[in-house]
């Protein structure tokens, strides 16, 4: 036990935020309580002062029917005792008449029989009411529950003070609504009270997972950090490695021995992979901590269009495939980033003329609606459907006869549709296995 203790203290001294927790099982139940027992007790008294209203009320009813009759004391029983049976509310009602002894009162009628002929003296409510014309009210409590004691003097036309009339009425369905009010709301209170207790309980795991959020954010940002830094530094080694092999290609020697030359054309080949792994590694990263580097700004496409297919045709004529170009008539305005959109252009066209093995590839531009379409058309080896549902995921490659010879890092079109979509357009493809594929940017036009 003494361990759990220790431990418990220790947790908390190493994660003082959780007092705010233990604090709210205190606080919380504590004003939800006082709280409740605020509002039942002026629902208690409000009531109370309804009711009090309500018999004082019913007794100047009952006052103003039997005026007539405090002469006739047979006549004033039969109606006490007939008001008496159709009101249960009242549980008592009697009428007393002044004797010659100040003070003194006889009872003449009752809703019990029993008190009729009785004497009162020394009551100093009944003293009160006689002296007072607005009459006294009380609250009382007998066996059977609270009552208000209502009593207040009988006149006759004349102004002239004739008996006094006496009522008992009962609080009890008032009471009964108010407990169970009470009793309801003290539910809701224990309810309450054990929703935040489990809540806090579990404050401890909820707490671990905000701990464990926070340390993956951290790793997640060392990651970001390692792998730029890492980049950066893979750059100096593999420019000069690339550039010691240009160095060596250029030398008589090695470029009479047919191995060294093999060799050297290796060097250059996996020099090249690696800094096209370098450089989509760190664009994936800056991607995915949204530190992409993007200059938004308005201009006409049609030039970075151009350019893109000028600097791939090489590639092209290299293995013999025709490289179109439709430009667009006239001239239009998109917001984009100059060299993302040029960097997005080489790679859709550098795919096209990767996985093509004859034919040609088509770069076709026009606008449909307020969108502008860069369509990269191929007559290569196409796409299934099934690839085409993972195409732009990290690190996926189609993995078929024709492509095992073929590299690439599967991170060219993930990087290619994050850069579109932070430019607000995306990109569709369309591709028939052994037909060819159509890949579209979609880019909004500006005043369209």
């Amino acid at each position: 036990m003494r361990q759990i203790f220790l431990k418990a203290i220790q947790f908390i001294k190493e994660n003082p935020r959780i007092i705010y927790s233990l604090v709210l099982v205190v606080i919380l139940p504590a004003a939800f309580f006082i709280n409740t027992y605020l509002i039942n007790s002026n629902y208690e008294k409000n009531i109370d002062k309804i009711t009090q209203r309500k018999a004082v009320l019913v007794e100047n009813i009952i006052n103003n029917l039997l005026e007539d009759r405090t002469t006739d004391d047979q006549k004033l029983q039969s109606l006490v005792e007939k008001i008496k049976k159709e009101n249960e509310e009242i549980t008592s009602l009697s009428i007393a008449k002044p004797q010659s002894e100040p003070g003194e009162f006889q009872i003449t009628a009752s809703s019990d029989p029993a008190l009729v002929g009785q004497q009162q003296s020394g009551s100093i409510q009944n003293v009160i009411a006689w002296e007072k014309p607005e009459g006294v009210a009380f609250l009382d409590r007998n066996e059977k529950g609270r009552f208000w004691n209502v009593t207040k003097t009988l006149v006759d036309d004349a102004g002239n003070k004739t008996a006094l009339i006496a009522m008992a009425f009962s609080l009890a369905d008032s009471d009964a609504l108010v407990q169970r009010t009470i009793y309801n709301s003290y539910w809701i209170l224990t309810i309450i009270i054990l929703t935040v207790v489990l809540l806090v309980s579990n404050q401890g795991r909820l707490f671990g997972y905000a701990l464990t959020v926070t340390k993956l954010k951290e790793i997640d940002k060392m990651k970001d950090m390692f792998i730029s830094m890492a980049s950066h530094e893979l750059r100096t080694p593999l420019t000069a490695i690339k550039g010691y092999a240009e160095l060596l290609k250029e030398k008589k020697e090695i470029q009479s021995d047919e191995q060294s030359s093999h060799f050297l054309g290796n060097i250059s080949i996996s020099v090249e992979r690696l800094q096209e792994l370098v450089n989509d590694v760190l664009e994936v990263s800056r991607a995915e901590g949204n530190r992409l580097p993007m200059e938004i700004v308005e201009f006409d496409p049609n030039e970075i269009i151009s350019q893109s297919v000028e600097e791939m045709r090489s590639q092209a004529a290299a293995k013999e495939l025709a490289l179109n170009y439709q430009p667009l008539g006239e001239p239009l305005v998109i917001r984009a980033d100059k060299d993302r959109l040029k960097q997005v252009l080489i790679n859709l066209i550098g795919n096209s003329v990767k996985y093509t093995l004859k034919g040609s590839v088509e770069v076709s531009v026009k606008t449909k609606g307020k969108e502008l379409l860069i369509t990269v058309a191929d007559t290569g080896i196409g796409i299934s459907s099934e690839d085409q549902a993972n195409l732009f995921q990290k690190f996926y490659r189609i993995q078929n006869e024709h492509t095992k010879n073929v590299t690439g890092t599967g991170l060219g079109l993930w990087i290619t549709l994050e850069i579109i979509k932070k430019m607000n357009g995306n990109i569709t493809v369309e591709s028939i296995e052994g037909v060819g594929s159509h890949f579209t940017v979609h880019l909004p036009v500006v005043g369209k």
